[in-house]
Formats: structure tokens, sequence, C-alpha cells
């Protein structure tokens, strides 16, 4: 997926769940917190022990679909928890997120 797209995903489901919060019950939201609360904590947790990730790999992994991934990874980068960073889908790079969270760009040896 190319990062224009990528930011698009991000952007729609920003506003999906702003639209939900506007007419959603207070415990609705709440429960909503607490599961999102859980599932950064899964994502981190999966990041962290990993040496390369991408969204596919941790939707897999938590058997989430790609598009919810792509919200919590924009959510935790908007909260200074992780820093993104875009790339294309060249065969020759991958991304990679290592130490604290942070995600990183990388280069295959040819």
């Amino acid at each position: 997926m190319n990062p224009i797209e990528m930011s698009r995903e991000v952007m729609a489901a920003i506003s999906y769940t702003y639209d939900l919060e506007s007419y959603s019950p207070s415990e609705l939201r709440s429960l909503f917190d607490d599961w999102l609360s859980e599932i950064e904590s899964l994502v981190l947790r999966f990041v962290n022990s990993q040496r390369q990730v991408d969204p596919d790999t941790i939707a897999v992994h938590l058997n989430l679909k790609r598009s919810t991934i792509i919200f919590i990874l924009g959510k935790l980068a908007r909260e200074g928890r992780i820093s993104m960073h875009a790339t294309g889908t060249k065969p020759d790079s991958i991304t990679k997120i290592a130490g604290k969270g942070k995600i990183q760009k990388l280069r295959r040896k040819k």
C-alpha cells in the first residue's frame, strides 16, 4: 500500500471514530476506551518484541483488521508513543519498528 492510501485509511478511521462519539452513550465510550487501551498495549508489546514489523503483520498477529491497526498506529504516533515513517511498496525496502516503539525505514543489502 502506498503512503497516500495509508494516510487516507487513517483519516477515515479517525473521522468515523469521532462520528461515533457524538451519539454513543457514555458507558459505550468507556468500554470502547478500555478496549482501545488494551489493544494499544498489545500492539506496543508486539512491536517491541519484533525485529521487523508492518501493519499487516500486526493485524494477523492480533487477529484484527489492517484498518484497525493503522488507526491505532496513527493514534500512538499522534500521542508521541511511536514514530512512524511511510515507505513505498518497493521490494528493497521494509519498515522496522524497533527499540522504544520507534519505526525505522531499512534497506535490504543487495
